[in-house]
């Protein structure tokens, strides 16, 4: 357990949402000060660029075909998978 200055313990748990929370906030104000390309697309871009469902979007992450990363509760995608899928589609 951990101590915070009032005195008051947290559990493991509550101490891993508060680490998890805090990161989520630091990724939100980056995006916030980053006026240029974004090198994420959260779960809503995605669904909108590629016009899938969110259970397709579900499925393309379970099956590996989409590589994400979780930060939270939130999901992000790498911009570069995208650019070089659509590189890819138009060489083809």
């Amino acid at each position: 357990m951990m101590k915070l200055e009032s005195g008051r313990q947290l559990t493991d748990e509550q101490f891993k949402d508060m680490v998890l929370l805090l990161l989520s906030e630091l990724l939100d104000r980056h995006y916030q000060n980053k006026h240029t390309d974004h090198e994420y697309y959260d779960s809503a871009d995605v669904k909108q660029l590629l016009k899938i469902s969110d259970r397709t979007l579900q499925r393309l992450r379970k099956s590996d075909e989409i590589p994400h990363i979780r930060i939270g509760k939130k999901i992000f995608y790498p911009k570069s998978f995208f650019t070089e899928a659509s590189k890819n589609l138009r060489k083809d």
